[in-house]
């Protein structure tokens, strides 16, 4: 045998370990026993199927959050009213053409102090920076007949934007029994106080919700340990009940905490845009008393958060376990962590001024 090939030796000892294992399935019906694999690698292989398929159950709630805080971000994408930006060359001729710089206002300020407070040793501006804080720009609200607009201003920039807050739609019929505005849609951020609650004629009922709650909950938090809590609430859900008046149905609206009634004809329709709709789907939180379609929301946003986490951990794991992108993803690991780390030390202390 000395004179056969290494090759030809090595191919016929696959070729009668080939037939030996075709014997052994002919005669037990079972291919050749296959060792199991080492428990690290099923693990690991238990930790891809999982982060793949989490991916694929999840994925219409990524798609939300996504879409959600890009629109969030974005407030004139996909808008549901007008929006208009302005300029500086739009404010030419007018007094915010030339605004005065933070240093000359806080000198002015500085300046007003010592006119009013008259101190034995006069105030001095120091040397510290002086910023705008708390948020970056002003808001105002403005009217213009029956519309009603949002406008935003940023000093830095001198720009700014408008949008109109007026409810699409004509105003809807007052109701015979209603103490207060007729009600309509309601401007963005307005809540409780909105125009159809606004400067009620209450309709006090003998037993009230609202005067139950400020006697109970001083008494809840005294034996919880806070005694001598102040109660003023401020929300509370509105109370739809349908009435009938004359033969015609409408849809009455009373608000326990402003105690003004309010009403439209007919079913209360809902004018809630697609934009409005997903906003409001990004935001819902924590878990309603019963179990219902807001729990069950609330069941996949838990989902979300705990997947992201996973994900990002079984994704370094995957990761590391492919040798030749360790270096290349290390340099991008590190320059991730030194960014986040640096826009969060920013934020936070652009947060706490």
């Amino acid at each position: 045998m000395s004179g056969v090939p290494e090759s030809v030796l090595a191919m016929s000892m696959r070729i009668e370990d080939s037939s030996e294992h075709s014997a052994a399935f002919k005669e037990t019906g079972r291919g050749p026993e296959l060792r199991p694999r080492p428990l690290g690698r099923r693990i690991l292989h238990f930790i891809r199927r999982t982060h793949l398929n989490i991916g694929v159950f999840l994925f219409p709630w990524a798609m939300l959050y996504g879409v959600t805080g890009f629109l969030f971000n974005h407030p004139t994408f996909f808008a549901d009213s007008p929006a208009i930006s302005f300029t500086p060359e739009d404010l030419t001729g007018t007094e915010l053409e030339s605004l005065p710089d933070l240093p000359t206002q806080a000198q002015a300020i500085v300046t007003a102090l010592n006119a009013t407070k008259q101190p034995a040793t006069p105030y001095r501006l120091g040397s510290g920076e002086i910023y705008y804080a708390n948020r970056d720009v002003f808001v105002a609200t403005a009217k213009a007949g029956p519309r009603s607009f949002f406008v935003t201003f940023d000093p830095t920039v001198s720009s700014g934007l408008i949008r109109e807050s007026t409810p699409s739609g004509p105003v809807p019929e007052p109701a015979p029994f209603a103490t207060a505005l007729a009600e309509g849609p309601r401007p963005r951020g307005m809540g409780n106080s909105g125009p159809a609650h606004a400067a009620p004629a209450g309709l006090q009922l003998s037993d009230s919700i609202v005067e139950r709650l400020k006697k109970s909950l001083p008494i809840v938090m005294k034996r919880k340990g806070i005694p001598d809590a102040e109660i003023t609430l401020t929300t509370s859900p509105d109370i739809r009940l349908p009435i009938e008046v004359g033969g015609e149905f409408w849809t009455a609206t009373f608000n326990p905490l402003t105690t003004a009634v309010t009403g439209v004809k007919g079913e209360k329709t809902s004018n809630l845009t697609l934009r409005t709709f997903l906003l409001r789907m990004h935001l819902p939180r924590g878990y309603p008393g019963e179990v219902n379609l807001k729990w069950g929301w609330a069941v996949g946003v838990d989902s979300i958060a705990i997947a992201l986490c996973f994900w990002g951990v079984s994704g370094i794991l995957m990761w590391w376990q492919i040798k030749s992108t360790r270096r290349a993803g290390l340099v991008v690991l590190a320059v991730s962590a030194i960014l986040a780390t640096l826009l969060t030390i920013g934020m936070h202390q652009m947060f706490a001024a």
